[in-house]
């Protein structure tokens, strides 16, 4: 690795994990953060801080003076800015995305779709060679089950049968952090990751009850009662746009695939990993985590 790499989303599920692996091996570290002195005290020391936002290209453009690599998350914009940002950059030498398995065309206008659909398509175009991370649901959106455990012993879910093989974010992390400290591809590589099994919501819980040493049931709810539930903590417009995406990963099935151990020589954690790993998450009942805590 030559100069440094700029992280986007460095306080973040992913982001705060690739950090620390960067930094294990050498690696100058530049996170682009909208509130530095919040992010000073989350990110271990070392860390260079530039203040910014993914939708500014101004800010971007001089976050990613003076390094060769970046990871990427793809805002609202759906990538435009740092696309604009990266075509006024000399320097650069790798992209790598966190993106998703998105479908495209008539009937797909999801916001949270078109976002990675267009998004990868315009880091496509700034012609560096790029390395697209589309990972399958977190093993951390069970934190969003934690006020109902908080509350009782019950889960309630549109879609409890529901299995995808959901994947630890360390696992990505990990990913990210060997691409980026090995050979830029030639051109554009597209990397589906997922977890070692599919679990649906009835098997995640369980294994969450074992690890807590609970009784825990899932309950089958509408969905307007969940989107309701939902408006709580988040948008509702956003609640009905993660329905959406639900439904696609009915008909989608995602698959269990063998990247995470390709790319880094080790297995991807198990469900039960991360669970025994966050169970202090479990067992706070005033602390309800925020919806970017659990993506």
């Amino acid at each position: 690795m030559g100069h440094g790499v700029l992280v986007t989303g460095a306080t973040g599920t992913v982001g705060r994990h690739l950090v620390g692996r960067l930094l294990a091996h050498g690696v100058r570290v530049r996170a682009l953060c909208r509130d530095p002195e919040r992010a000073a005290a989350l990110l271990p020391d070392g860390v260079e801080i530039a203040r910014g936002d993914l939708t500014d290209s101004t800010a971007l453009e001089s976050a990613l003076r003076g390094v060769d690599a970046a990871f990427v998350l793809l805002a609202d914009d759906a990538g435009q800015a740092f696309a604009r940002a990266a075509h006024h950059t000399a320097g650069l030498h790798q992209l790598v995305a966190l993106s998703a398995d998105a479908p495209q065309g008539p009937g797909f206008d999801n916001p949270l779709f078109v976002k990675h659909v267009q998004g990868e398509a315009r880091l496509r175009a700034t012609a560096l060679p790029l390395t697209v991370l589309r990972p399958g649901p977190f093993a951390s959106l069970a934190l969003q089950w934690a006020p109902a455990l908080a509350a009782g012993d019950v889960v309630g879910a549109v879609h409890p049968d529901l299995a995808v093989p959901v994947i630890d974010p360390r696992d990505i992390a990990d990913v990210a952090a060997a691409v980026l400290l090995g050979p830029a591809p030639s051109g554009v590589r597209i990397l589906p990751l997922s977890g070692p099994q599919a679990l649906d919501v009835h098997a995640r819980v369980r294994v969450l009850g074992e690890v807590l040493d609970r009784r825990l049931k899932v309950a089958r709810i509408a969905e307007q009662q969940w989107v309701r539930l939902a408006t709580e903590r988040l948008p509702e417009t956003y609640a009905r746009q993660l329905m959406d995406v639900e439904r696609y990963l009915i008909e989608r099935q995602l698959p269990v695939v063998a990247s995470v151990r390709e790319i880094t020589g080790s297995a991807p954690r198990s469900f039960r990993t991360w669970a025994q790993d966050h169970m202090a998450a479990f067992s706070a009942p005033d602390r309800a985590p925020s919806f970017e805590e659990a993506s």
